[in-house]
């Protein structure tokens, strides 16, 4: 076993409080060099420019930019000449141009019904001139004629 000769037995260190009256001056906080009132300039909001009358420089809102998808597209008529499954459709456009139109989701909401032989407005993208979305079914007139009467 442990003998009191072999194991050196230190006693802790207790270090003392300090009285509550005695403070050191690395308590204290270091005292003010210039003790002066806070200046009332630098309180002050400032001042309020004055309204002026309106000139000929005015700021005005800047005009509505069209959004980069409607930016990127071309809009064309066309007539439908095939209907094909999941609301696809062959469509002639006016430049002879033969091309796969998709219905808009706006037309797919509203269950406007689209049949061969309709006038629709489609826009084409220019990245892709072969397919475009249908956005709008072109009334047709009372007497069988389709398009804008003027």
């Amino acid at each position: 076993m442990f003998t009191s000769s072999s194991i050196q037995f230190h006693a802790p260190i207790i270090h003392h409080r300090l009285s509550s009256t005695t403070t050191h001056s690395f308590l204290r906080p270091p005292p003010l060099l210039n003790p002066s009132p806070p200046s009332i300039f630098t309180l002050r909001p400032p001042p309020l420019l004055s309204p002026s009358p309106p000139s000929i420089f005015t700021v005005s809102a800047k005009p509505p930019t069209p959004d980069k998808a409607s930016e990127q597209k071309w809009v064309h008529e066309g007539l439908i000449t095939e209907s094909l499954p999941n609301g696809m459709f062959r469509v002639l456009l006016d430049n002879q141009d033969l091309i796969l139109g998709y219905i808009s989701g706006k037309i797919r909401k509203n269950y406007v019904r689209i049949l061969p032989g309709d006038r629709v407005r489609v826009e084409v993208s220019r990245y892709d001139s072969s397919k475009g979305r249908i956005i709008y079914r072109i009334r047709s007139t009372p007497g069988g004629a389709a398009g804008k009467s003027s």
